[in-house]
């Protein structure tokens, strides 16, 4: 498995602490996951691919932030169903 670092680049995030991790909606409509940092602006992914990653992080064992993505996917899910 690839390490930490190497699986947030993979995923087009920063290695760097993230402050939030949310449910968001873009221009279109469509939920995406936002990944907010302190001094950067904040970057998105769909929520498959969200999923994809927490499922890998949690195969390093990161479980803390796998689960806040988890989280986040299936939050987003509930709102597109509203």
């Amino acid at each position: 498995m690839a390490p930490l670092h190497a699986l947030l680049l993979e995923n087009g995030l920063l290695d760097q602490p993230i402050l939030l991790i949310e449910p968001h909606r873009d221009p279109h409509g469509i939920w995406r996951i936002k990944f907010a940092y302190d001094d950067f602006e904040p970057l998105s992914m769909d929520a498959q691919q969200a999923s994809q990653l927490a499922i890998s992080l949690h195969g390093i064992g990161e479980d803390e932030l796998a689960g806040e993505i988890d989280e986040a996917v299936g939050r987003a899910a509930h709102y597109e169903t509203m």
